[in-house]
């Protein structure tokens, strides 16, 4: 596992889009997995900016979405889908065909949770994925106490996520549950990189990086998978920085 430490998230998020990049020139049609949220931003920007300029393209590539709340999908204002599409997949050149978004509003959560498992499986497994940590330590919306081998899943909220999971919302959400790809899915992808950004992050990343690997703080799960990087910015790793 590689821990290393930026002056700044944007500086992390432009070495995370130079690998992208990298990984997209040599297997253009690579399957690609990123977290919708705030850590995720200056990464999205830097490849749009790479996009501009000929950089890199996603014309080739694949996508298929992290999570989602219950009873939302990517047409719900502020969404995880949503928050892909207005900040990432609507100004990337992704055929519409490559993308796989979940729908949190499907009758049937268990089809929906199969139905995101043979995209990957039938898109020859993840090649990358890029995860945030939430302030409980939980990847994607697995939460504390989360089974490390369940694959895709429907799965309630804890207490944090249902209140830090406001900050989305303009006008406040009911977030009851959600549906992720499990914490097996997301170590499987041949390329494993956690972003953790922000002062605000500094007390959870302090507890990642000396906690041993446990689902009492499911982020842990990523120091036991030899070939990720945890990636920080200054601002989160603190005196781990020193």
């Amino acid at each position: 596992m590689e821990f290393r430490v930026f002056e700044s998230a944007q500086q992390l998020a432009l070495a995370e889009a130079e690998r992208i990049a990298a990984l997209l020139r040599d297997k253009p049609g690579a399957l690609i997995c990123i977290a919708a949220g705030h850590t995720s931003l200056p990464v999205f920007d830097a490849l749009l900016s790479m996009q501009e300029k000929g950089e890199v393209s996603f014309a080739r590539a694949k996508f298929v979405a992290m999570d989602e709340w219950l009873g939302m999908n990517h047409n719900t204002p502020d969404s995880c889908g949503d928050f892909l599409v207005r900040h990432f997949l609507s100004h990337a050149d992704f055929a519409k065909e490559n993308v796989r978004l979940a729908d949190g509003c499907a009758q049937n959560t268990q089809a929906e949770c199969e139905s995101l498992t043979r995209f990957i499986a039938d898109n020859g497994g993840l090649d990358y994925v890029l995860l945030g940590m939430g302030m409980n330590g939980h990847l994607a919306l697995n939460e504390p106490g989360v089974d490390f081998t369940l694959g895709a899943h429907v799965t309630g909220l804890d207490e944090v996520t249902q209140q830090v999971g406001q900050k989305y919302f303009a006008h406040g959400a009911a977030l009851r549950g959600g549906l992720t790809l499990g914490i097996a899915d997301l170590l499987a992808a041949r390329q494993v990189a956690l972003h953790v950004t922000g002062e605000n992050k500094a007390a959870i990343a302090a507890r990642l990086m000396s906690e041993p690997v446990s689902n009492a703080l499911p982020a842990t799960a990523v120091k036991a998978l030899a070939s990720a990087r945890i990636w920080m910015d200054r601002a989160a790793a603190g005196t781990m920085a020193e």
